[in-house]
């Protein structure tokens, strides 16, 4: 192997990432919301937000690799590339993030807390937030910049931002197109970011009905 450093985040399996922290090899890193992180979390993970992480202060461990994670997949990534802007190294970031440790079956810790307290945040407040919060929280509030400042910078008008960010409107995909532009992210990370939460609110909404509804194909024959 040589001593290159890699130059792009590197991906691993949530399979891969179990394996690592059962070994005590990683240290595994939550950059979702603390909101996020107080409902629900995997055992042993250190959290530090998007909305005040900082590239120039992250924890450096030569004897442990470092995994970010957050929802789905789309935060840790970004995360990752600001770490390779300054210059960090082998920087791996679990795909498909918490949603897809859930569906391999691995466990996670919840808030301990009275269940109908629990219920209610539940409610509340969901593992994939609105694009909206993420704009704020991640991008707007840390950068000192106003919904007024990023219409004028994205060519679009004001109550477009205004909009997304009270969660009234929904990203499409020119938008996320313009975002993603002025932020320097991947072209498909503000409408995946929309289509997550979308999914996730129908779950809540409609989804034991769906499964009440529908029996699954098993056979095509």
């Amino acid at each position: 192997m040589s001593g290159k450093a890699h130059t792009k985040v590197q991906a691993a399996e949530v399979k891969q990432v179990k394996e690592w922290l059962d070994r005590n090899e990683i240290l595994l890193v939550d950059v979702r919301e603390t909101s996020e992180y107080e409902v629900e979390h995997i055992a042993g993970s250190l959290l530090l937000p998007m909305s005040t992480f900082d590239p120039e202060v992250f924890p450096s461990l030569p004897e442990k690799k470092i995994v970010l994670h957050c929802a789905v997949g789309k935060r840790s990534e970004a995360a990752g590339k600001m770490l390779l802007k300054e210059g960090h190294s082998d920087i791996i970031h679990m795909t498909g993030g918490i949603e897809s440790w859930k569906a391999a079956g691995y466990a996670t810790e919840f808030q301990i807390s009275h269940p109908k307290d629990q219920e209610d945040k539940a409610k509340r407040v969901f593992l994939c937030p609105p694009p909206g919060k993420v704009l704020q929280d991640e991008y707007l509030t840390p950068l000192g910049i106003s919904a007024e400042e990023l219409a004028r910078a994205i060519g679009v008008l004001e109550g477009s931002v205004t909009d997304v960010l009270a969660g009234n409107s929904p990203v499409g995909v020119e938008l996320s197109l313009r975002f993603a532009r002025y932020f320097s992210t991947a072209g498909d990370f503000w409408v995946h970011l929309q289509l997550e939460h979308d999914l996730e609110r129908a779950r809540h909404s409609f989804g034991e009905q769906i499964r009440q509804e529908i029996k699954p194909r098993t056979s095509f024959v």
